[in-house]
């Protein structure tokens, strides 16, 4: 059951190993930029266990899109 939760959640967060590829930035430059607010945050999956980021998010920051205000589209 674990592991259909996990992949159904992968269409729609990002990992920290995923977003780090995609923006190949390290964790500590994105802490910053998230910090600063020019970076979304991530939220917290499976009861406060892990992290991700939402696709959405990252795909509007990448297209410089994004503001804190702004945000991406929640799926």
């Amino acid at each position: 059951m674990k592991n259909s939760i996990e992949k159904d959640l992968k269409q729609y967060f990002y990992s920290w190993k995923e977003v780090i590829v995609l923006t190949t930035s390290s964790e500590t430059t994105i802490r910053r930029a998230i910090k600063k607010g020019l970076f979304p945050s991530p939220y917290k999956i499976f009861g406060g266990t892990k992290v991700g980021f939402w696709c959405s998010d990252i795909e509007v920051w990448a297209k410089g899109e994004w503001t804190p205000k702004k945000g991406g589209s929640k799926c």
